[in-house]
């Protein structure tokens, strides 16, 4: 082993492009340290503003902000945050970098009271990324990268953290200058409120209030008046004429390996189960949450799943307790221990029986789908026996046989009880009579036909009848007719 081992000034640039894959994580990244500065004070806001005409992004909070020989230590230093890991979100000391992958210069201001002047430390992120920085210590390549200067004057808030973003890449400027996908992200993954018109709202909160300090910012992007809501809404909007309605709330609390203390709370917004949400709508997965942030994007508990599509047709959130599951680098999954084991056997047994739901709500509309073409066919059987179109006896024959499939779909309305509607089984009734007492038309009805030739069509008719159901022979027949008539 060298005597003097030396870590390369190259490793900040894998810390920093090689940490993130996703522009707008770094959103997630600054607004995590702007909810522990406000947690240390109780509330406070947060401000985003985008300037698209200078490729620029800054994000103020008004939490406590950072002392002229704080910002000095804290914003140089890397990968050595004195954040608590049980009492914030961000504890590596490597987040507040991650703009430098996506722009060449970050900006750092901030104090602590209007008596302070502002420190200001700048990341240089084109110095990062020179060739020759990998030729030298770490310790070389952030003095190379920053610089610290105190602004004695200016028209700074009493007490302030700034991040400015200056000239964005044009390879993420895409996301990171567009307010809308800005505003979807934050509202997402980051800790924002839930909007009231979500039915579930208030006993979500209630739920997690009691476990957690569900800590909240009011984050402004740009001159919006509203501030920032997740994105639940009314309903889900799973097809352009489909709402799915949000019907009931089933909530758990997972148990810790060991000790009287949860691992973590489970929420879960039951819904129809009519299928896989779009991903556009921001709710779709069991998703899991830190300090009230998101880890990992909607698909992190997929793998746990009978079947993985089914995360996507549910709505949950899993607030992690323990700090002994420790959220990896990337913030997309956990580090492995016994504990994150653990919280993986819990979330397991519960994705069981979301997938077991799924299956049922597909297995029900399945057969309601059949009630409803079971008596679309019992109705095309009536109008062809009575149409003219078959003769007597294949009209006789096609009505026995329709009479006979009636008990196996009264057994399927039996079987889904509730869920059919009461005008299902009416109409069912209905037909059942109007079966029972049909009169065959005896004289053929096909206008335009010769005479030596009717006979024939209607044999041929009753073939085709024969061979398939009602409701499709019905239609090849009117087909037939149409162009008989031309």
């Amino acid at each position: 082993m060298a005597a003097n081992p030396t870590v390369g000034g190259d490793l900040l640039r894998l810390i920093t492009a090689g940490m993130y894959d996703s522009p707008l994580i770094l959103y997630r990244e600054y607004l995590q340290n702007a909810a522990d500065a406000i947690a240390a004070q109780g509330s406070g806001t947060v401000h985003v503003m985008i300037d698209r005409i200078r490729s620029q992004v800054a994000i103020r909070d008004d939490g406590t902000g950072l002392s002229p020989k704080e910002a000095s230590r804290r914003l140089i230093d890397v990968g050595c945050s004195d954040k608590v890991r049980t009492l914030d979100r961000g504890f590596r000391g490597i987040g507040r970098l991650s703009a430098l992958a996506f722009a060449e210069q970050v900006r750092f201001t901030t104090r602590t009271c209007a008596t302070e002047p502002v420190t200001e430390v700048t990341w240089n992120g084109e110095t990062l990324r020179d060739s020759n920085l990998a030729q030298v210590d770490v310790a070389t390549a952030i003095e190379r990268c920053t610089t610290i200067r105190q602004l004695l004057h200016g028209d700074w808030p009493e007490r302030f953290f700034d991040v400015t973003i200056d000239r964005i890449h044009r390879h993420a400027a895409s996301a990171l200058l567009n307010e809308d996908d800005v505003r979807r992200y934050i509202g997402e993954v980051c800790p924002v409120p839930l909007a009231n018109a979500f039915p579930l709202a208030s006993r979500i909160r209630e739920f997690l209030t009691t476990h957690t300090d569900h800590l909240v910012l009011d984050v402004r992007v740009n001159d919006h008046d509203s501030p920032v809501k997740r994105p639940f809404g009314k309903t889900i909007p799973l097809t352009d004429k489909y709402n799915a309605a949000f019907e009931r709330l089933e909530t758990h609390v997972i148990p810790a390996v060991d000790g009287d203390e949860p691992a973590a709370i489970v929420w879960l917004a039951h819904t129809p189960y009519a299928g896989s949400i779009p991903r556009r709508v921001g709710v779709r997965g069991l998703r899991a949450r830190v300090g009230n942030i998101q880890i990992g994007s909607d698909r992190i508990f997929e793998h746990l799943f009978l079947e993985p599509r089914f995360n996507g047709w549910c709505v949950g959130e899993v607030h992690i307790l323990d700090e002994r599951v420790v959220p990896n680098g990337r913030r997309d999954y956990f580090e492995p221990s016994p504990h994150q084991r653990n919280l993986e056997n819990h979330i397991g047994a519960i994705a069981h029986e979301i997938s077991s739901r799924c299956r049922r709500a597909s297995s029900q509309r399945n057969r309601l789908r059949h009630i409803g073409v079971a008596i679309n066919r019992l109705r095309r059987a009536r109008d062809f026996a009575v149409s003219g179109y078959l003769q007597p006896e294949d009209a006789i024959a096609l009505v026995e046989r329709e009479r006979q499939r009636i008990p196996e779909i009264k057994q399927i309305l039996t079987t889904l009880g509730a869920v059919t509607s009461t005008s299902d089984q009416e109409e069912l009734a209905s037909f059942e009579n109007q079966l029972e007492d049909i009169e065959v038309n005896p004289e053929p009805a096909l206008n335009g036909v010769p005479s030596d030739s009717v006979a024939t069509i209607q044999a041929a008719f009753g073939a085709i009848v024969e061979a398939m159901p009602s409701d499709s022979a019905y239609d090849i027949v009117e087909i037939i007719l149409r162009r008989l008539s031309r």
